[in-house]
């Protein structure tokens, strides 16, 4: 593989006002289709050691794949559910989708899973879906336009104080030592989705102000989400700050922080000694 080309506007026949309308359209149409599969018994295996899929991954996965590379020629495609091919990298523009984000849930009955799909140009995300449709909650952005939740505009909270922010994450987690030299407060309040796409969109629409996970997330899981909340006036990096680029030879990023602006300096003062540490236990 190579690095990505760049999007060449003249030779292209679609303008992003028909991605728009076709990325919402198909992003609804698969939420029905995981919908169809959803509370019944599904076909499902582990792909590796507490990595599920099942047949309802498979089958909006193939949907998405079929109508947006008929529907889009010449644009690339990278899918969780699907094998990666470096054509990827000789495409301007990129469908980069999660046909079910939080497959644990969607198979015992949760809610917090949904459907992802996200248009990247020059290895940035320009139009962007995502869909829970058990919350019917559709989330929708276009680059420069702002971000939506059925149809409705949305924000960030802009909560500035942590200890009495929300945060989307592992509870017991943000109570060990281990990991965080620096505490969190006692007060913050901690609550977990499956979904790593949701939880960056709850803190888009003002629910929650705060997102951490020290563990690697792909393109696929974050590149939606990531347009959402950045539209909603949020802010969205490695945890080392380091900004999110999309459609590289590995497409994945070793760690992701999204929150409300007001309190990335508070994060940090925990983030990083944790990192800190995290890497001398490494050398």
């Amino acid at each position: 593989m190579t690095e990505a080309e760049p999007f060449d506007e003249e030779s292209c026949p679609w303008s992003l006002e028909d991605d728009v309308k076709l990325v919402r359209q198909v992003t609804e149409e698969a939420g029905r289709i995981a919908l169809s599969y959803f509370a019944r018994e599904v076909k499902a295996w582990d792909k590796s050691p507490n990595n599920p899929v099942s047949e309802a991954d498979l089958a909006v996965d193939e949907f998405l794949r079929t109508t947006l590379t008929q529907n889009r020629t010449g644009y690339g495609w990278l899918s969780e559910e699907t094998e990666d091919a470096s054509e990827r990298l000789r495409c301007g523009r990129l469908w980069i989708v999660d046909p079910i984000d939080g497959t644990r849930a969607f198979l015992r009955g949760g809610d917090d899973w949904g459907v992802s799909v996200a248009l990247v140009q020059d290895q940035k995300p320009v139009v962007a879906a995502f869909y829970a449709p058990v919350k019917d909650a559709f989330y929708f952005a276009e680059a420069g336009h702002g971000a939506t939740k059925n149809g409705n505009p949305i924000q960030v909270s802009g909560e500035t104080d942590l200890t009495a922010a929300r945060m989307m994450g592992d509870p017991s987690a943000f109570k060990s030592k281990k990991i965080w030299p620096t505490p969190w407060p006692d007060s913050m309040h901690t609550e977990q989705a499956n979904s790593i796409a949701l939880r960056l969109c709850q803190i888009a629409d003002g629910q929650f102000d705060c997102c951490v996970t020290l563990r690697p997330k792909n393109d696929w899981d974050v590149a939606a989400a990531h347009l959402i909340l950045n539209e909603a006036g949020g802010h969205l990096s490695t945890a080392e700050g380091r900004e999110l680029v999309y459609n590289r030879q590995k497409p994945l990023h070793d760690h992701i922080l999204g929150c409300t602006p007001a309190l990335l300096k508070a994060i940090h003062e925990r983030v990083d000694p944790a990192l800190a540490q995290w890497r001398h236990r490494a050398a």
